[in-house]
């Protein structure tokens, strides 16, 4: 893994901002933004992040519909992980379409970090 990430996260809940915010920076480089729309928004701005964390529930454009536009036009270079408390099988054959990680809420943060680390090694 990179010593410093560019991470692109998406969750409506301000909560979540902030609990990121104090996971990953520093050293990392997070992007916070509460919905799906600002989230393609940053991606078309600034296409250079590691990873992307995507909220499933958002108001506007929600992270498996956004996923699944990120895929559409730029393929499956960046690595998209899920945040939902969603288990059921429709959700994770459309993760798995997208080829997209599924990662429960409530988030252990340390195992999403673990999870990254293998991720981007």
């Amino acid at each position: 893994m990179h010593d410093t990430l560019k991470i692109l996260a998406a969750d409506d809940d301000p909560t979540m901002g902030v609990l990121l915010q104090a996971v990953f920076a520093p050293p990392h480089q997070l992007c916070w933004v509460a919905d799906g729309l600002a989230a393609l928004a940053a991606w078309e701005a600034s296409p250079d992040f590691d990873v992307l964390l995507l909220d499933v529930e958002m108001p506007g454009l929600d992270g498996l519909s956004l996923a699944a536009e990120l895929r559409r036009r730029h393929g499956t270079a960046v690595p998209i992980v899920l945040l939902t408390g969603r288990e059921d099988d429709d959700f994770l054959a459309r993760c798995h379409a997208l080829s997209a990680i599924h990662f429960a809420k409530p988030v252990n943060w340390g195992e999403l970090v673990a999870r990254l680390r293998a991720l981007l090694a």
